[in-house]
């Protein structure tokens, strides 16, 4: 579908700004399909693409082993130890 529409000097000025402040290329037809398809994705209209979880794992760990067992004790453990 191709659409010709009329902007208000107000938002052509906003998307003009927007394209020259980018750090890569991109033109008009890539910024308005962008905004419009974030928009109909925050209403409803649109399903939100599948994002992937990534957990990058701690570079040390706290040394407890039974963290998901025994949280509170090790809270407070941790407690004391920085109360020291």
């Amino acid at each position: 579908m191709q659409l010709n529409i009329e902007l208000p000097d107000h938002l052509a000025q906003a998307i003009a700004d927007y394209i020259q402040d980018q750090t890569d290329p991109t033109d008009l037809p890539n910024v308005l399909q962008t905004a419009l398809e974030n928009f109909l994705t925050e209403r409803g209209y649109l399903s939100q693409p599948k994002k992937c979880l990534r957990i990058t794992p701690a570079e040390q760990g706290s040394g407890y082993h039974n963290t998901s067992i025994e949280h509170d004790q090790v809270l407070a453990n941790l407690d004391q130890e920085h109360l020291v």
